[in-house]
């Protein structure tokens, strides 16, 4: 067995010789017989091996085989690093943030010990059940991948050498090399959803075809080379339609709404893999399909809820990924003679004289900006607020215009429609708003002096 894990590991370029190489260690018979090869392997390659071990306190006896597994690498003259998870409450989503705390373990020890790359002892039998999961869960294609053979991991790489074994061959070589390694008793719960697989379905399975394990590895060998393919039609389209922004992500719907169905589907797929779905937002089938339902509509202004307060707004030819706003801050602010204001983090309002001039914060110098001279018949002081239904501007003497109506004319969208700011006198008339609109009131007559000047800068 061993021949066979070193040249698999040799064609596979998992290490270089004189490397070193963290074993992520449980003490059982995986990971035990992963120690056991990568010890050969070492002498062969001159490689400096070291040992990261996690105890859980999930088990009475995880004490002591943590202690037996210092005491072995001791015996070794293997550098041996352990930590202790210590949260107190360990009864809800264990299995995920289990994972978390190892493998963060993992990747700091990496970085402390300048170790390139990361061992662990995932087998072919993992992968099955892994890949059974997510298709009894729901997941998008590139998920359905399963265990990678190898990836990026921190300032290194993640690699799983022993992915072409099975349990069953792995526990084989155990017993023959009288390897010492410890049963989790945890393992036999049927509480978690993999342990009913590996129980109750895997052994099914593989009575039906002594193959499942290899068939399932090669099912997620072809659903990487197909992402791979899709990637390929994808990756220039998402560069090429799709802008980060403050919020978010904004996305053109042009180009889209023209592509056929199956583009479409694996475009908005990898949009969401690259986006929200990392910040653990689940997206179904079903919705990419009511989306693509919303974005056909020729209504120019829709929107759907996702998770977590995510939220697609169409707005004519676009769409916004982003965080809902259910309800917009109801804040106001007040400007007298040279006072200036944040009215947000990328916008920036002042009030400065004709005789002297606001001296400009350092962070708003390159922000673009806007303008309003106001004669000395506005009365001060001003106040800054965001609109509100029913807001009216007089456009000249004998027009007055809702904002909505002018928003709506400009064919600007409800988004910064909602952060729009509305500037009013101390007699409450519109004289301003910003980027869109000023009043007749603002436009100082002949015989006006020209007493104070608005200036608006925003980051945009």
């Amino acid at each position: 067995m061993f021949q066979e894990f070193y040249d698999h590991c040799k064609r596979n370029k998992y290490w270089l010789p004189y490397q070193k190489v963290l074993l992520a260690v449980s003490g059982g018979v995986d990971s035990m017989v992963l120690l056991e090869l990568m010890q050969t392997a070492a002498q062969k390659d001159h490689l400096k091996l070291v040992v990261a071990h996690v105890d859980h306190q999930l088990r009475l006896e995880s004490k002591a085989e943590a202690e037996y597994l210092k005491s072995y690498c001791q015996q070794k003259e293997i550098p041996y690093f352990s930590k202790v998870w210590e949260r107190s409450d360990k009864t809800k989503n264990t299995e995920a943030l289990a994972r978390e705390f190892r493998y963060d373990f993992f990747t700091k020890l990496m970085e402390q010990e300048n170790i390139p790359v990361l061992l662990t002892a995932h087998h072919s039998d993992d992968q099955a059940e892994t890949i059974l999961m997510k298709l009894t869960r729901g997941s998008a294609l590139p998920n359905l991948v399963g265990i990678r053979a190898t990836q990026s991991f921190g300032k290194g790489k993640l690699t799983r050498p022993l992915l072409i074994f099975s349990k069953e061959r792995l526990e084989q070589f155990a017993k023959e090399s009288t390897i010492v390694y410890f049963e989790d008793s945890s393992n036999r719960s049927d509480a978690y959803m993999r342990n009913r697989l590996r129980h109750q379905v895997v052994p099914i399975l593989k009575k039906e075809n002594q193959k499942f394990l290899q068939h399932m590895a090669d099912f997620s060998e072809q659903i990487a080379l197909a992402d791979e393919i899709i990637q390929l039609v994808i990756e220039p389209k998402y560069d090429s339609w799709v802008v980060k922004t403050t919020e978010g992500w904004l996305v053109q719907l042009t180009e889209l709404k023209q592509e056929k169905r199956s583009v479409q589907i694996f475009f908005l797929m990898t949009l969401f893999q690259r986006t929200i779905v990392p910040k653990g937002v689940t997206i179904n089938r079903l919705q990419i399909d009511q989306l693509l339902l919303l974005l056909d509509q020729p209504a120019p202004q829709l929107s759907m809820d996702l998770e977590y307060g995510w939220q697609v707004v169409k707005e004519y030819n676009t769409f916004h990924l982003k965080k809902s706003e259910l309800t917009h801050e109801a804040k106001s602010f007040h400007l007298n003679v040279n006072d200036h204001v944040f009215l947000s983090e990328t916008e920036w309002l002042g009030l400065e004289t004709a005789e002297k001039k606001i001296v400009l914060p350092e962070k708003v110098k390159e922000w673009s900006d806007y303008s309003l001279l106001i004669s000395g018949q506005t009365p001060l002081p001003l106040t800054i607020r965001h609109r509100k239904n029913g807001d009216r501007i007089s456009l000249t003497p004998n027009l007055t215009k809702r904002l909505n109506r002018l928003f709506i004319d400009q064919k600007v969208p409800n988004l910064i429609r909602e952060r729009a700011w509305v500037i009013h006198s101390a007699e409450d008339q519109i004289i301003w708003v910003p980027q869109f609109a000023n009043s007749y009131l603002s436009i100082p007559k002949e015989t006006d002096k020209i007493l104070y000047r608005l200036l608006y800068k925003i980051k945009e």
